[in-house]
């Protein structure tokens, strides 16, 4: 069973996986921009970005995913079922684009042609917002160790946990705006630390490095 069908497992047994209200932070998008949230899920990104003001596509490589972010933000909503390795949109479609929780779920080899994606859809002069999950989260002990970084849950799904330096590694060519590790403490003493980074879209210097 691929990593698809896994996803496709959890949003079918548990439609609204994520709940609670998303808070997408500061984002360095001017308003009414054109975004594409990858790894939209059950909408709750997307639905927030709508109600900013934003012009917001979502695409997500689980069918179930995409069927439960149109159950919360209805039929008119731009999203469809695609991997963030092959998209159907055209060059320099997207202002920007968010990646909230993706990287984590892709093989490292498979990083640089999902960032070359985001890349060629973004237009030259916009940018990236990425969040991941960072090493030293109370998750990152959970489950099956398949490398230094990397770990199997229970439910098969496949998670890699980050520093600031193997995530700006991922961008190789694009200037980091601005990167932090923001950690939280839950009530049972445990901390919960993830990475939120903003990295932009320079094509020619990218074209450069490559």
């Amino acid at each position: 069973m691929d990593q698809a069908d896994r996803w496709n497992d959890l949003y079918r047994t548990q439609r609204r996986a994520w709940r609670g209200v998303t808070d997408p932070g500061e984002l360095p998008f001017p308003e009414g921009s054109r975004l594409l949230e990858v790894g939209c899920g059950n909408g709750k990104t997307l639905e927030a970005l709508r109600d900013s003001g934003y012009d917001a596509v979502g695409i997500d490589f689980s069918e179930e995913a995409v069927k439960a972010c149109r159950e919360l933000l209805g039929d008119s909503a731009e999203v469809m079922c695609a991997s963030v390795l092959d998209m159907p949109f055209g060059d320099d479609s997207f202002d920007g684009a968010l990646l909230f929780h993706v990287l984590e779920n892709i093989l490292p080899e498979d990083v640089p042609r999902a960032v070359s994606e985001i890349a060629r859809t973004v237009r030259d002069g916009g940018c990236v917002k990425v969040r991941v999950f960072a090493a030293g989260d109370l998750r990152s002990e959970k489950g099956e160790r398949i490398s230094e970084d990397t770990v199997v849950r229970g439910n098969g799904i496949r998670y890699r946990y980050f520093t600031e330096d193997s995530l700006r590694a991922c961008f190789p060519g694009f200037p980091c705006g601005d990167i932090r590790t923001v950690t939280e403490s839950t009530r049972f003493g445990a901390s919960r630390s993830r990475i939120e980074a903003v990295f932009s879209i320079r094509k020619c210097q990218h074209t450069e490095k490559r």
